[in-house]
């Protein structure tokens, strides 16, 4: 079931994939316990003709080796020192992958604001901000994301409040390994409404830089760049 799970998502084209991501629980686990949050904001990069994409011109070199992997291979760079996530799509050999761009933290919230310095929006409202907020780095590059099992969460009959949260999964730690991310399919949710934009920081690439490649849960106060008097408390159906 699982792998079925992966290949439907994964054979979708990544424009489709960018905006299916929205909703969807990341997931990291480290000696910190476990940490979590809804992705509420993407960028699709749409391979060797995208002249904002690390695969332009299909060119494979040592730092770009990731993206060139098979769907679901996690391709991490570097940019002013921050790291980026993105999830490679497409088929083996095709550079197209999606940068995940913010998230909305569900649990360790007090440690991500620990490993920012920032707490509120400020901790995940960006691709630089929720990797150091996870502690995502290096390691996990080339790694291939997981996905989620039934046998990895229990749902109580009982909301538990997680700081300040109602957030009724409890994951079992001992059956999620630190050596990848995930992403849990199965407790995502559903956003209100999906807007779209050019892609931020995109400057003289043609076409490419107006192309509304950008994907984002309308008035969620996580995306990057909301302005205050456009965020809505319930963002989610």
């Amino acid at each position: 079931m699982i792998l079925e799970i992966k290949e439907k998502f994964y054979q979708q084209d990544t424009v489709t994939m960018a905006r299916e991501l929205l909703g969807k629980i990341l997931i990291l686990k480290n000696e910190n316990g476990i940490f979590a949050g809804y992705i509420v904001e993407t960028e699709a990069y749409l391979g060797e003709f995208d002249k904002a994409c690390h695969g332009y011109g299909n060119k494979k070199t040592p730092k770009v080796e990731a993206l060139f992997e098979k769907a679901g291979t996690v391709y991490i760079y570097t940019m002013h020192t921050h790291k980026m996530l993105n999830i490679v799509s497409c088929e083996e050999g095709n550079p197209q992958a999606v940068l995940i761009r913010a998230v909305e933290p569900i649990l360790n919230v007090n440690v991500m604001e620990e490993n920012r310095g920032k707490s509120g929006i400020l901790v995940s409202n960006g691709p630089g901000k929720l990797t150091k907020a996870f502690g995502i780095d290096d390691r996990f590059n080339k790694t291939e994301i997981q996905i989620i099992e039934k046998n990895m969460f229990e749902k109580k009959n009982l909301l538990e409040k997680l700081e300040n949260r109602n957030f009724g999964i409890k994951y079992d730690i001992s059956k999620i390994n630190e050596e990848y991310l995930y992403l849990d399919f199965e407790n995502a949710k559903i956003p209100r409404k999906i807007e779209t934009s050019a892609r931020i920081g995109i400057p003289n690439k043609g076409i490419w830089t107006e192309k509304k490649l950008r994907f984002f849960v309308k008035g969620n106060k996580f995306v990057s760049g909301m302005k205050k008097a456009e965020m809505k408390e319930d963002t989610w159906k």
